[in-house]
């Protein structure tokens, strides 16, 4: 796929999964939740798990298509290190001995970015701008994937950051659908995340 499909496609699934989260909360005519607090606490966690991988899988896929000689939507061509056969070979080098690449991990893919392109550009300078962003985001995900003590202690930790006050075994969606006390408007955390990760893709996709 071309950077302008994989783009789309990243935007295409970020509408859908937040469209789940909407519906979670649909109302009755005596404006009572259909659904019960607990479902819809799993609706939010599965969406935006489903948000971030369609995060991840843009970043690897994007990465691939600069490193087997793509441009981006704007014409333009990364100088590269290396020049794999085709996106399997690329996949491939990137894994190296390992058995994964950790997608979520901005420093690793700093250093990827690094290793393989001259600058890293386009990728490096985009996710340096973002880091501690996408490691907050990270946290998320640990905690509404596998909920424990340690992911529990982390999400509680950024949660009383973020919202400026003591929190205690806060749930993901409660956290993630607060209104962002450091934003602009009337705007939640998920909301103002979901920004930040779309205009990263854009920048990433449209480098001129």
């Amino acid at each position: 796929m071309t950077l302008a499909t994989l783009l789309d496609t990243y935007r295409i699934e970020v509408s859908l999964y937040n469209g789940f989260i909407s519906k979670a909360f649909t109302q009755d005519l005596s404006n009572n939740y259909i659904l019960a607090e607990q479902e819809r606490s799993f609706v939010v966690d599965s969406a935006f798990l489903r948000i971030f991988i369609s995060w991840e899988t843009f970043l690897e896929n994007a990465f691939v298509n600069y490193l087997i000689g793509e441009s981006s939507t704007s014409g333009r061509s990364p100088i590269k290190y290396v020049s794999p056969q085709d996106a399997k070979h690329a996949y491939d080098m990137l894994i190296g001995t390992q058995h994964y690449v950790d997608w979520s991990n901005p420093e690793i893919i700093r250093r990827l970015s690094k290793l393989y392109f001259d600058k890293g550009d386009p990728i490096y300078q985009v996710l340096s701008s973002i880091q501690s962003s996408l490691f907050d985001l990270k946290t998320i995900r640990n905690a509404a994937a596998h909920l424990s003590l340690t992911t529990s202690h982390q999400l509680d930790s950024l949660a009383s950051r973020i919202l400026n006050k003591p929190c205690t075994s806060i749930t993901v969606s409660n956290f993630i659908l607060s209104i962002d006390p450091n934003g602009t408007g009337n705007t939640t955390i998920l909301s103002n995340y979901l920004s930040l990760l779309d205009a990263a893709a854009f920048e990433i996709a449209t480098w001129a």
